[in-house]
């Protein structure tokens, strides 16, 4: 018995470092849910995120003739023409940061976008994100002589928000978006500091996985709709756009015709120059680039 018993004892420190150290591992993450393939609508930002570490590219026109100059002015091509540049950065799966240039104002724009919510479901997929924007404007030489300023003064800076849902309907082929903005300092020439709000919408429509047809619409709800700059006059009126989308190879090309020719968010959010009549349409294109 003695000896059964000191066998047992001495077993049992041989028992447990026989056993296997694979242990279960926690069950996956699921895969976020991305309703659009890009980041961006050709103006205003999806609920979709770069993975974290990863780069994107952005450049985007908006020509200032009209395309009813046809020929004589290569349907707007010729130009002059507003232009952006952006560099975006996945901090993480959910979170990006974007720093862009418009050379309207030489407006330079920082904005941050996260994911909150989303969800998987047969009939209607969904995500939620939150973005929130700082621009400043340094072409102190255009404000001149209207306002005397330093580059740095705090009338320069602009503020944003905007909240992000998106949507996936008809089996995937049909997605849509709604994105109410918040602007403060809607003009940075007013002697009182003006607010605008503004509701996006837009819908892509996939043909397959290169070919899309969108449309982008942001009325202004309320607040300032006027004139960017000294010099101007009228007000601003709701922004329409829409044309193809062509994804390959790690780009998004996005061709269309609108009556809005600015393109930072500061600066697009307090609405078109133009009336949406066929008559002011302009040609635009954005391209991205995934790095």
């Amino acid at each position: 018995m003695l000896k059964n018993a000191l066998s047992i004892v001495f077993s049992i420190p041989l028992m447990v470092l026989a056993q296997p150290t694979w242990q279960s591992s926690p069950p996956a993450a699921p895969e976020p849910v991305e309703v659009f393939r890009a980041t961006m609508m050709a103006n205003l930002p999806t609920a979709t995120m770069l993975h974290k570490g990863d780069w994107h590219y952005e450049i985007s026109h908006r020509f200032y003739p009209p395309l009813r100059d046809g020929y004589d002015a290569n349907f707007g091509l010729d130009g002059p023409a507003t232009i952006r540049m952006a560099f975006g950065y996945g901090l993480s799966d959910r979170s990006t940061i974007t720093l862009g240039r418009s050379s309207l104002l030489d407006n330079l724009d920082l904005q941050v976008k996260h994911r909150i919510w989303d969800a998987s479901s047969p009939s209607l997929s969904s995500a939620v994100a939150v973005q929130i924007g700082l621009a400043w404007n340094t072409d102190t030489a255009s404000m001149r002589p209207f306002v005397m300023r330093d580059r740095t003064d705090g009338a320069n800076f602009q503020y944003y928000a905007q909240l992000i849902y998106n949507g996936l309907l008809l089996d995937g082929k049909l997605a849509v978006g709604l994105v109410p903005s918040y602007l403060y300092n809607s003009t940075i020439f007013s002697v009182k500091t003006q607010q605008t709000f503004t509701l996006g919408t837009y819908y892509q429509l996939y043909f397959n996985d290169m070919w899309g047809l969108w449309l982008e619409y942001s009325p202004t709800l309320s607040g300032y709709q006027g004139v960017l700059q000294p010099g101007q006059t009228g007000g601003s009126h709701h922004s329409l756009a829409s044309g193809i989308s062509i994804e390959t190879g790690g780009h998004v090309f996005y061709l269309f015709a609108t009556n809005n020719t600015r393109l930072n968010p500061a600066q697009y959010l307090v609405g078109a120059p133009h009336t949406a009549a066929p008559s002011n349409w302009r040609l635009g294109f954005a391209i991205t680039r995934y790095l």
